[in-house]
């Protein structure tokens, strides 16, 4: 009988595989919310370890909520703030909302319809990162690096960032605050972020979390929203309170629902990306490979399954140059293309396993970056007998899976 895997933007994989094939068929039993902006204004209502924005706050304060870049569905966490605003009787205070860069002005219309309710001092902003009237300096670090961020940010009396909840250690994730910076920051900081060794140094993943935690401490932000992602794509559940309290609880509940084990190696690793159109990006697509990389035996390989449409940025061009991935990893040293990570770590894990991969893009593209293309289900089908012992991963840019028995790794 035919395995349905739901995929992409609305695809599912009919892909009929026997039984004695699959190893594991991952997928987690966190269901999406039903009202997102309803989970949104409960948190706030019930904050863990912290006491509640209206004891928090005094009339005249100035309440920044900064969304970050992973936060797919802004209208809905929008919607649940100004319920909440409006329930606590908050309206005395001036409520902000701050967007990362690159958000459409068609949203942005939304959202001001949005919060309208909350009067005429409200506003939605979107972070100029190039624009230095935009951005303030807040001081240098340690190591005499200046440190400019959005000056709402700089500003505000109470800021509260909301994020995705992540395993740690997963693709370009760095912590509960990886909302803050270096997105909010200046085109320069961003820039040489864009450094994407992290992948393969751990060292210098350390570093950029100390780098985060730095910038938090000096901001003085003592709050946290994370979303705990949901089976599918969206939501489960939001958490806000004192952010040590609020990371606590994420990570408990990341560890109960998305991080499994499996009980060997695999031939071969079926990856599915999930959350919708605006959930099928190359960045995805690279934190789904870092979750799932691990799983599959020398000379295995990993069916990613997306619906991708998206051409693939500079760095991933060049990475189709390189014909060693040490030789790409060097190149990589001094590149700050934005998708210069993402390139790294396709880099990285074709060095130690095939990629065949699904989605909307032509096949002359995807040979081009050494990627095997996938056009049905029958396709997949045969690899998966060729390489026999299938993990089936659902919802892989959020599913970290280890093996249980290490030693067989």
């Amino acid at each position: 009988m035919p395995r349905s895997t739901p995929f992409g933007d609305n695809a599912a994989s009919q892909c009929d595989l026997a039984p004695e094939l699959v190893l594991a068929d991952l997928q987690s039993d966190a269901l999406a919310t039903a009202d997102l902006a309803q989970a949104v204004s409960a948190a706030l209502s019930q904050p863990r370890d912290f006491p509640n924005l209206a004891e928090a706050t005094v009339p005249g304060d100035v309440v920044l909520f900064a969304i970050g870049k992973n936060v797919i569905a802004v209208e809905e966490v929008v919607r649940g703030i100004v319920l909440h605003v409006q329930e606590a009787k908050l309206t005395e205070r001036t409520i902000q909302f701050l967007l990362p860069p690159g958000v459409l002005p068609g949203q942005v219309d939304r959202l001001q319809e949005i919060v309208a309710p909350l009067g005429e001092g409200t506003e939605v902003v979107v972070h100029q990162p190039q624009d230095q009237k935009a951005n303030s300096f807040l001081t240098s670090t340690q190591d005499s690096r200046a440190i400019i961020l959005n000056r709402h940010l700089c500003d505000a009396d109470m800021v509260v960032p909301i994020d995705v909840a992540r395993s740690e250690g997963g693709f370009s994730y760095f912590g509960p605050f990886s909302s803050i910076y270096p997105t909010f920051s200046d085109i320069d900081s961003i820039k040489r972020w864009n450094s994407p060794l992290f992948v393969t140094r751990v060292q210098r993943r350390k570093r950029r979390v100390a780098d985060v935690e730095e910038v938090r401490s000096l901001l003085g932000i003592v709050v946290n929203m994370l979303l705990l992602p949901a089976s599918g794509g969206g939501y489960h559940s939001a958490i806000f309170g004192e952010a040590a309290s609020v990371e606590a609880a994420a990570a408990s509940q990341m560890i109960e629902h998305w991080e499994p084990n499996v009980p060997s190696l695999a031939g071969a690793v079926i990856a599915l990306v999930t959350g919708g159109r605006m959930g099928q990006t190359w960045e995805n697509a690279a934190r789904a490979l870092a979750n799932v990389e691990n799983l599959v035996r020398p000379g295995g390989a990993i069916i990613l399954a997306t619906e991708i449409r998206e051409r693939p940025g500079a760095a991933m061009a060049q990475m189709a140059e390189s014909l060693e991935f040490t030789d790409f990893e060097t190149e990589m040293r001094k590149s700050r293309h934005a998708d210069a990570a993402i390139a790294l770590q396709f880099a990285k894990t074709l060095s130690q396993c095939k990629i065949y991969f699904r989605s909307l893009l032509s096949e002359e593209i995807l040979d081009q970056l050494d990627l095997i293309p996938v056009e049905s289900d029958e396709e997949c089908r045969k690899i998966c007998e060729h390489y026999q012992e299938v993990v089936v991963v659902h919802d892989a840019q959020s599913m970290s899976v280890q093996v249980a028995d290490t030693s067989v790794a």
